[in-house]
């Protein structure tokens, strides 16, 4: 029978590059990539006791990743909310930032989706992982979690129109 310790090695030797490029998918920030997983890994770490083996274990972390890097969204969101009201927002000029406008627009569409299909596009989509690994992530079938990524860009695409009518 393997340790902890065992299995936690295993772990981050197979799957590292999968934890990090699903944290970078949800994230968007380098910088935060390392901060997430690190924590998704000290908490399966710490709640181990708790996997009862209903999942593979990679499937358990990156459920706590998804969750670690989606708090991390929430607070990142708050945190800008707060700098705006301060008049703290730095753009760039020109193209830039108006390219910088499109993506920041995207990602506001995409964080006022419900939950499941954000992480329907995240895991299923962005992340790389294989239709039924994915799915088996986000607790469902492949069939389910291939209709909420179409409704989740059904979604995207009338919030996309809304907005785009309200500019004109």
């Amino acid at each position: 029978m393997e340790t902890r310790e065992q299995v936690f090695e295993q772990l981050i030797r197979e799957k590292l590059g999968l934890l990090r490029g699903t944290a970078m998918r949800i994230l968007g920030s380098p910088a935060d990539v390392d901060d997430a997983v690190q924590e998704a890994l000290m908490t399966a770490w710490r709640k181990y006791a708790g996997f009862h083996g209903q999942s593979e274990f990679a499937t358990w972390v990156t459920r706590i990743l998804i969750n670690v890097c989606y708090d991390m969204v929430r607070d990142r969101a708050r945190e800008h909310e707060v700098l705006a009201d301060y008049g703290e927002s730095g753009a760039a000029s020109g193209e830039a930032a108006e390219e910088a406008s499109l993506l920041d627009r995207l990602d506001a569409a995409v964080a006022r989706l419900p939950r499941l299909y954000r992480e329907s596009l995240s895991v299923g989509v962005l992340s790389g992982y294989a239709p039924d690994e994915a799915a088996a992530m986000l607790g469902c079938t492949r069939n389910t979690l291939y209709q909420r990524i179409h409704k989740a860009k059904q979604l995207l695409a009338q919030s996309i129109r809304e907005v785009s009518y309200e500019e004109a």
